[in-house]
């Protein structure tokens, strides 16, 4: 697979970050887990995480202002121009939560919610233009926002990104695909009722390849973290959502290709 070089589409998820109480035991978890290779920023207190030399996502404390909020998964979304779409996010109603900033001479984020209070990051590139592509196990290979308002969010979503919405009608719960630059790129669904009390605020969820599904739900299980959904059949491959031991959701899926 040629390794990408050039920035993704607006509103493509580009990387994750889980922002966790104690970064260091995340980091043990999910890298055992999902075999990641990591690269501790010690000014930082983070970790990039990496699979077969492709940088995916981070494992870091949570940002300052943030740290009342329950330990999560990030998911960014590309943006050529950070301040045009945080213009957007306040006036399709959203939030800015952490103002631009600058990280190193790789690109500059923001955090913002949707109307909804949903969490979700933006990513102007530079050197480091994000996730590289993959869908071996342990890659990141979705991200999907779930919502109590589902008209709301996808009027605000194709606002801000500017997203083709392609509802699918035989889901369950009202669920569209996000499209961007003529590709499937992210979802858009109503909450899971799957998903416990104090986890059901509006989120977005991210989702990574596993070998085997039932499998990897008992090694997360014999590690610390939880089951919300055990693993069940879908058109696009076998899925599980699970928690870690800070209670943070996150999805997998055993793809079928």
């Amino acid at each position: 697979m040629r390794e990408r070089t050039e920035p993704w589409p607006g509103g493509t998820p580009i990387w994750v970050a889980m922002a966790a109480d104690d970064p260091a035991t995340a980091m043990k978890f999910y890298g055992e887990l999902f075999g990641w290779d990591a690269t501790y920023q010690g000014a930082r207190d983070y970790w990039v995480c990496a699979l077969d030399g492709r940088d995916l996502g981070g494992v870091g404390p949570k940002h300052a202002g943030t740290e009342h909020l329950p330990s999560r998964w990030t998911t960014y979304l590309a943006t050529e121009q950070l301040e045009r779409t945080l213009e957007a996010v306040t006036t399709y109603g959203g939030q800015v939560v952490v103002k631009p900033r600058d990280i190193d001479q790789h690109g500059r984020m923001a955090l913002a919610t949707d109307p909804s209070g949903a969490i979700f990051g933006l990513w102007q590139a530079a050197e480091h233009i994000g996730r590289g592509r993959g869908i071996d196990p342990g890659s990141l290979v979705w991200s999907e926002a779930l919502t109590d308002d589902f008209d709301r969010a996808k009027e605000f979503y194709t606002a801000v990104f500017g997203y083709r919405a392609e509802e699918i009608r035989d889901f369950g719960p009202r669920y569209a695909a996000l499209y961007a630059g003529g590709q499937p790129v992210a979802g858009i669904g109503e909450l899971r009722p799957e998903l416990p009390a104090g986890n059901r605020p509006p989120q977005w969820l991210p989702y990574f390849a596993a070998a085997g599904a039932d499998a990897f739900v008992a090694d997360v299980r014999a590690t610390g973290g939880d089951v919300i959904s055990p693993a069940f059949d879908t058109d696009f491959g076998r899925v599980a959502i699970l928690t870690d031991p800070e209670a943070a959701p996150f999805g997998i899926i055993q793809l079928e290709c």
